[in-house]
């Protein structure tokens, strides 16, 4: 099969809705195999192909383990993982509990460094492969009352340039992309769980220069270059997609131009 990633073999956690199932149809368009981690299969038809699946708590070392074992027997190799598997806690620090600051970043941010560590040997053997973790501007700009999520992703941030450091001289790639407001289940939850949906909507749209919010789609055509060998130089890069949401100044009632 042609396309960008014809040949490559990528896991995709999270990937059974949102930014990653978005993510894991875009490479399965684009040639490659995969295999989407998660919670529970996804019965709705695949854009581009079937991929396989693997049930994983990617909070769980032996899970993960299991992951990548599976990959290789399927499939003979990895070159591409994608850590997109995230949840996300509507609560300022003084209301969350130790409970749920450690189940949010056992999903958010151990998910990602156990799934990496897990992915360095089969890609140092085969001479290399990319690492691609999902971040967010969350990670740079603090929204109200996300304060674990906030932490979890500037973690996500750091630890992927830690990796591309570390392990660049082996040929492994790694980044971030840092989307903003995209229009996901997450959002949809957000914005349901406002008093007027419909506005609450329009003053988000308000805020972003193109005009319009993000799709999973946007994050994928991203995600999709990075792990081409068109993205050989790409590595230890905090990649903002956000429709220029951090780009301006906030906006001041009454100030004349």
């Amino acid at each position: 099969m042609n396309g960008r990633l014809a040949g490559k073999v990528a896991i995709v956690t999270g990937g059974t809705r949102g930014i990653g199932r978005a993510i894991a149809e875009r490479f399965l368009a684009e040639g490659a195999q995969v295999v989407v981690a998660g919670r529970s299969e996804a019965d709705l038809p695949w854009v581009g192909g079937n991929p396989l699946f693997c049930r994983t708590d990617v909070a769980k070392a032996e899970d993960v383990q299991a992951l990548v074992d599976f990959t290789l027997e399927r499939c003979g190799r990895l070159d591409v993982l994608v850590n997109s598997a995230g949840v996300q806690l509507e609560k300022p620090i003084g209301e969350t509990s130790e409970a749920e600051w450690d189940w949010l970043m056992g999903i958010n941010l151990k998910g990602v460094f156990l799934c990496a560590k897990a992915a360095l040997a089969p890609m140092t053997q085969a001479g290399g492969g990319v690492i691609l973790n999902i971040g967010s501007y969350d990670g740079f700009a603090a929204d109200p009352d996300l304060a674990a999520y906030c932490a979890s992703k500037g973690g996500v941030h750091a630890l992927s340039k830690a990796i591309a450091v570390d392990y660049g001289a082996v040929g492994i790639r790694c980044n971030a992309i840092c989307p903003g407001w995209i229009r996901t289940e997450m959002m949809d939850a957000y914005l349901k769980s406002q008093a007027d949906p419909a506005a609450a909507e329009q003053a988000v749209i308000a805020q972003h220069p193109v005009g319009r919010l993000g799709q999973p789609q946007d994050i994928a055509n991203l995600a999709t270059w990075l792990a081409s060998d068109e993205a050989s130089f790409a590595s230890g890069q905090l990649f903002v997609l956000d429709g220029g949401l951090t780009a301006h100044a906030p906006y001041v009632q009454g100030r004349t131009q």
